[in-house]
């Protein structure tokens, strides 16, 4: 499979704060990127957290912005287990590659510039796989969980993470507000292609909503 993208894919043309953090680049993508990472650890803990990979296991992250979910991942299978991330923005593969840079060295992990939607492996290559807060920058969101089913194993697992904010009580993050309604969109998805619902879960921090998750069985 390619790991090319077309112009808007790159983020050419896209404005905003859809191109500041859904397409980092440049000098205003590295701190965008440096937010994200400070922000998204307790999303990135849920997500792990729920997919519970094992010791020895092979892992993919899609959108893994600056690497702390791949670089959490990693902790969680071990030397044993193998860790890839992929992102749309070269900016952001190129941070997180230097985040785990000791890893890739080793030949643990691996971070490339790819779409969710058109995966440089190959079939049935992961155990697990989990995207936090970039559901929606996928281009092609159905594509995409075709492509991540082709790349898990049998029984594999994938989970879907969203930021999330009580009703009526915004986060500081953008994209908070909606992270109930992308949810529900990527399990609608989940379900129309046969994937099993294994579990939905709320992350609260008391009576504060963090973050929504959805766990699903890729389909047989």
């Amino acid at each position: 499979m390619r790991a090319s993208m077309t112009a808007g894919e790159s983020g050419e043309g896209c404005t905003g704060l859809e191109c500041i953090w859904g397409h980092p680049r440049g000098l205003t993508g590295v701190l965008a990127l440096a937010a994200m990472a400070a922000g998204n650890e307790r999303q990135n803990k849920a997500a792990l957290d729920l997919l519970a990979p094992r010791i020895g296991d092979s892992v993919i992250e899609l959108g893994c912005g600056a690497g702390m979910g791949v670089r959490a991942a990693l902790k969680r299978v071990g030397e044993a287990g193998y860790v890839a991330g992929v992102d749309h923005s070269a900016t952001a593969s190129h941070c997180a590659t230097h985040f785990a840079h000791r890893a890739v060295r080793s030949g643990q992990a691996v971070v490339m510039r790819a779409e969710a939607s058109d995966l440089p492996f190959r079939d049935s290559m992961f155990d697990r796989a989990f995207a936090v807060n970039s559901f929606q920058f996928w281009t092609d969101p159905a594509r995409a969980l075709r492509e991540i089913s082709r790349v898990l194993a049998p029984g594999g697992r994938l989970v879907i993470t969203q930021r999330a904010s009580n009703l009526g009580a915004p986060g500081a993050y953008a994209g908070a507000a909606h992270g109930m309604e992308r949810i529900g969109q990527a399990t609608a998805l989940l379900k129309a292609q046969g994937w099993r619902i294994v579990d939905e879960r709320a992350t609260r921090d008391g009576s504060r909503l963090l973050a929504v998750s959805v766990l699903a069985e890729r389909p047989a």
